[in-house]
């Protein structure tokens, strides 16, 4: 066990700073993504469930659509949604008004990435905003019922090799018990997140929810 860890570490070095996460918890919520200060909703700190108190919620709809251009990374993207999903839980009308823009998203007519994007965004708010009910007091707001794993499959084979993506799809599947398809997503994120990367050191990060499975993916790409 300890040489495997001891491996995995080596794989994915801790550089910088990196989010705190929870031991032991919702896959999608209590493990933070590493953004490097990239703009995202406001936060506080030292928790992985740290809204901002005050937070207008009239608003979340409107900014996180904003924080959600097709220039912003995939691993922004999964940060921003993280931050919705647990503010919407706080207010039925909200999290009516966030899904009810992410799906406007999709069914605007777009090309290429955006179009892509806009798939993968409902889809991981989707299975985040699922996963509230186990640690989060949560409004009446049921969520939609949409399969987000599916959504998050098809911008998968729309954007072709997208390394934060594919980690993306690994939480969503693990989070579903669907432990050999997360951990082939989970050896394709490894295999293309470059040393040092965000996507690196949030994977190093989140070495407590994947154990050994970290440790057996690949060494990352040293590009």
């Amino acid at each position: 066990m300890r040489r495997h860890i001891t491996r995995a570490l080596v794989v994915l070095p801790l550089v910088g700073f990196l989010p705190s996460v929870a031991s032991a918890g919702p896959q999608l919520l209590c493990f933070p993504m590493v953004i490097d200060g990239a703009r995202s909703l406001p936060w506080g700190s030292g928790s992985w469930n740290s809204p901002q108190p005050g937070y207008d919620l009239t608003r979340l709809s409107g900014d996180t659509a904003a924080l959600l251009g097709a220039d912003v990374p995939v691993l922004v993207r999964m940060e921003t949604l993280r931050r919705a999903v647990i503010y919407a839980a706080q207010d039925g009308q909200a999290a009516n008004r966030l899904f009810a823009a992410l799906r406007a998203r999709v069914s605007t007519p777009t090309a290429g990435a955006s179009a892509a994007l806009a798939q993968f965004d409902l889809g991981y708010a989707i299975e985040a905003f699922r996963q509230t009910r186990h640690v989060l007091p949560r409004s009446d707001a049921s969520g939609p019922s949409d399969d987000g794993y599916t959504l998050i499959s098809q911008a998968l084979a729309a954007r072709g090799s997208d390394p934060a993506m594919q980690y993306a799809a690994a939480l969503v599947a693990s989070a579903r018990s669907f432990r050999g398809v997360a951990d082939e997503h989970l050896r394709l994120a490894s295999a293309g997140a470059p040393r040092g990367s965000a996507l690196a050191r949030t994977m190093a990060a989140h070495q407590p929810m994947w154990g050994d499975r970290l440790a057996a993916s690949p060494t990352p790409a040293s590009r």
